[in-house]
Formats: C-alpha cells, sequence, structure tokens
C-alpha cells in the first residue's frame, strides 16, 4: 500500500522483494536515494563524472547514474565495476588509490560532520525523520566524530532553487522522452504518458533556450556558494526524506504541476548533491514502531565517494539493518 518511490523505484522494488541483490539507478534530483528510503535500502548517487555517461550518452549535469542494495558493502563492490573515465567525458572523477571496496572496509578517520534540518524549498519535516537524523547524531558522535549543527545554512527554504532547478529538469525530461519516442520512431501520445512525465515533456519544450542557459548559470553559481560555505566539513547529515513513505497514490493531484510540488515538498533534501555533483548517499539506519524505514542521508566532500562509503559502512556495522524485512499488510 506504501510507494517504493522513484524514479528509480522499480530497481528498489526488486532488490527490497529478493529478487537480485543489487541494480542500476539513476538519479537526477533523489531517484536513487528516495526510492532507497522508502524501501530499506543503500542508495548511493555518487560523485558527478564517477560512473561515465559515455560513450551513448550526452552529459547529463544534474543526473547521476549509480546503485541500489542491501549493503554498503554490496553497493561498493559495484561501485568498483561501474566507476571509470570514457574518452570525451566533460567531468570525470579522478581514480582512487584503493578500491571503493577496500574503503568500505575500512574504518574512517575522524570527521567533522555537520548536521542541517534546513531543505532546499520550503516543506513540512516529519517529526519521525527528525528524530532519526537525531539519533543518527548522537551515533556519530559515540563513534568519535564531531558533530555540529550547521546553524545557517545557505540553501535553507531557497524558493528561487526550485525554479532554476526545474527550468534544468523539465528539459532533461523533455530530452529522455525524445530520445525514447525517436527509437521508436513516432512521436509520444499523451496516453501513453503518466500526467506530470507529459507535463514536464510540454515544459521542457516550451523553455527557451535563452531561460535555459541561465538557469544552468544561476545552478553552477548556487553550487559555488554551497560548496564553498560547507568546505570546512567532511560530511553532511540531513534527513533522506521530509516524511514517511506515503501511500500509494497519496501524492496525486488533478493538477500535474501540483503532483510535481507534491513530490518537491516530500523530497526536499536529495537535490541539492545534484547541484553541487558531490556523492550523497541514503541510508535505513532506523525504523518506526509501524516498521517503515527511518532513513537518514549523508553528503561527502567533492569527490569524496570512497571517504562516504566508508562512513557509511561504519554506520551499518553499528546499527545493521540488512535483515529487516517490512510488515505484512
Amino acid at each position: 500500500h506504501r510507494t517504493p518511490g522513484g524514479s528509480s523505484g522499480g530497481s528498489a522494488a526488486a532488490v527490497a522483494a529478493g529478487l537480485l541483490p543489487i541494480a542500476h539507478g539513476s538519479d537526477g534530483g533523489g531517484s536513487i536515494r528516495t526510492p532507497a528510503a522508502c524501501c530499506n535500502l543503500v542508495g548511493l548517487k555518487p560523485s558527478r563524472g564517477r560512473i561515465s555517461s559515455g560513450p551513448f550518452a550526452g552529459e547529463a549535469f544534474l543526473a547521476s547514474e549509480g546503485l541500489l542494495s542491501r549493503t554498503v558493502e554490496d553497493t561498493a563492490a559495484l561501485l568498483d565495476v561501474l566507476a571509470g573515465y570514457e574518452p570525451g567525458d566533460a567531468n570525470w572523477a579522478e581514480e582512487i588509490e584503493i578500491t571503493f571496496a577496500d574503503a568500505a572496509r575500512r574504518s574512517p578517520p575522524r570527521m567533522k560532520i555537520g548536521v542541517s534540518l534546513s531543505p532546499m524549498w520550503e516543506s513540512e519535516l516529519d517529526p519521525l525523520a527528525h528524530a532519526a537524523v537525531v539519533e543518527c547524531s548522537e551515533l556519530l558522535s559515540s563513534l568519535d566524530h564531531q558533530v555540529e549543527e550547521i546553524r545557517e545554512a545557505p540553501w535553507e527554504s531557497d524558493e528561487s532553487a526550485l525554479d532554476m532547478f526545474s527550468a534544468l529538469w523539465a528539459p532533461m525530461v523533455a530530452q529522455g522522452v525524445t530520445a525514447a519516442a525517436r527509437a521508436v520512431g513516432r512521436d509520444p501520445r499523451e496516453a501513453e504518458l503518466e500526467p506530470l512525465t507529459w507535463e514536464l515533456l510540454k515544459r521542457g519544450e516550451k523553455l527557451s533556450a535563452r531561460r535555459y542557459l541561465q538557469a544552468m548559470s544561476e545552478v553552477q553559481a548556487y553550487a559555488r556558494g554551497i560548496v564553498a560555505a560547507l568546505y570546512d566539513y567532511d560530511a553532511i547529515l540531513t534527513p533522506a526524506l521530509a516524511q514517511r513513505p506515503p501511500r500509494i497514490g497519496s501524492l496525486q493531484r488533478s493538477d500535474p504541476w501540483e503532483t510535481f510540488m507534491e513530490g518537491a515538498r516530500f523530497n526536499p533534501y536529495t537535490p541539492l548533491w545534484n547541484v553541487t555533483g558531490e556523492p550523497a548517499i541514503s541510508l535505513p539506519l532506523f525504523e518506526g514502531s509501524d516498521g517503515l524505514p527511518l532513513a537518514v542521508q549523508l553528503a561527502g566532500p567533492p569527490r569524496g565517494d570512497a571517504l562516504l562509503l566508508s562512513l557509511a559502512a561504519q554506520l551499518e556495522a553499528a546499527v545493521p539493518w540488512a535483515e529487516r524485512r517490512p510488515p505484512q499488510p
């Protein structure tokens, strides 16, 4: 009766159901981390360029390829397989001296971790999601990390952020739909698409090149400010989601754009790291009395995938989650 999240919800549902141990996902605003948080899985969005989009796909900018699994170790092992540079990549992350699997088996150094409950845009935080961040902060402190609150988050409830984000996201969806249409040799039909997908397609087609380039400049300036403001931290802790995994259809509205806004309010913490390009991971550390997962999100420094996986594995060792199973309806 609950949504597995999206857009990589099929991958998440398959792994959570035990059909396979690990699955690919793509993340342009939280599409790996959101379903992972809904399905009691680990969801990693690697650094921009860590996994190449080449040789067939172009530069996705906001979107990164990544993966969903039950454990940090499995996630790290497959990242070793997928990570790499393709000649001509516009963005790439340099190779590390050890494997990601080795990084996940190593204890992390003592880290300075900033904690923020501030959403990227206006949203209401569920008390249990808040409590999960508090409990994770205490756990990190007990593991000898330096944990401190970020009192004035540079992204706090910035409504202009949603405008510039959607100005990039709608054309990205339109490009994907157009590529699929080209592959089948005909134009898409409205009845074949979800109402929101059709709405984003039409918005993407109508957006001017001037507005798109302006949004690119705005997002890059925004990202520079965020990364500079957080430069002294080794990792950032936030909620993974603002709300519990919702019932199927509960975010649906008659106006497709309002459906988009409901999704944005449900998910105001993950898109920030698509904008900055830094690695981020969703971890199902806790669960509510109803058996539904309570996930947190950790973001690492630029190109800090190995450090992030090491920290995530340390948390998993302290609070194992892989054997949990969802409540029966």
